[in-house]
């Protein structure tokens, strides 16, 4: 499995887009502090692909990846911890109550509900009090037919889904946009990393009429 996913990965993003990612990951992890408040002491970052989100987001906290691709190692910055396992293995290398953020990207569409409820279930146990979920996902309200252009697609979700999965668990919602980023890091709109930190600071008006996929803050119960 885990070479199978390196191999899909490998043929979808070339060394010039991984590059061109990092770029704009750095003005999106810029964009996600801006709009968020909390104290984040560990943070995890799972199914974390190229290390993008991790690599990128600037808290003084403990740095944490985990993605069944091997390649997760070879991305990670030193100060990040990587772990090449299952998502679902999570409670494996980490505490109840010992993180303070978990970051999902573009993930949730690859698993099947039951995992997805199981995963979400799995991360609130392993947060602290007043912890939060982070989710950028793709919203198959937006995006149409084209949700299902990559074929390891198999879920199709939507910001009320998840809201409405999260709420049954007992999170609360902190933070929901519905359109945010275009539907890929291949969409026309925006490429360049100068580009992405304008239409952010465009933002909401840049999101409604580009915007692809979602952002939501899911917080644990019974903290600040």
């Amino acid at each position: 499995m885990a070479s199978d996913v390196q191999k899909l990965y490998d043929n979808r993003f070339k060394d010039k887009d991984k590059q061109r990612k990092r770029a704009m990951w750095r003005e999106i992890c810029k964009y996600f502090a801006s709009i968020t408040n909390g104290e984040y002491k560990t943070v995890v970052d799972v199914a974390a692909g190229y290390c993008d989100f991790i690599n990128n987001i600037d808290f003084d906290c403990k740095k944490y990846a985990i993605d069944v691709n091997p390649d997760v190692k070879k991305y990670a910055d030193e100060d990040v911890t990587a772990f090449t396992d299952n998502i679902e293995n999570l409670s494996s290398h980490f505490k109840e109550g010992s993180v303070s953020l978990f970051f999902m990207s573009n993930f949730l569409e690859h698993i099947p509900k039951d995992t997805i409820t199981r995963l979400l279930e799995t991360e609130y146990s392993l947060l602290e009090k007043g912890g939060e979920v982070w989710i950028l996902t793709p919203n198959i309200r937006y995006v149409g037919g084209k949700y299902w252009d990559f074929y390891d697609h198999i879920t199709p979700i939507t910001d009320k889904a998840l809201i409405e999965a999260a709420e049954l668990i007992g999170y609360q919602v902190k933070k929901c946009i519905p359109k945010l980023l275009p539907y890929t890091t291949k969409s026309a709109l925006p490429q360049a990393a100068w580009i992405v930190g304008l239409y952010l600071k465009l933002m909401p008006f840049s999101g409604m009429v580009f915007g692809e996929q979602s952002f939501l803050v899911l917080a644990k119960s019974g903290g600040g």
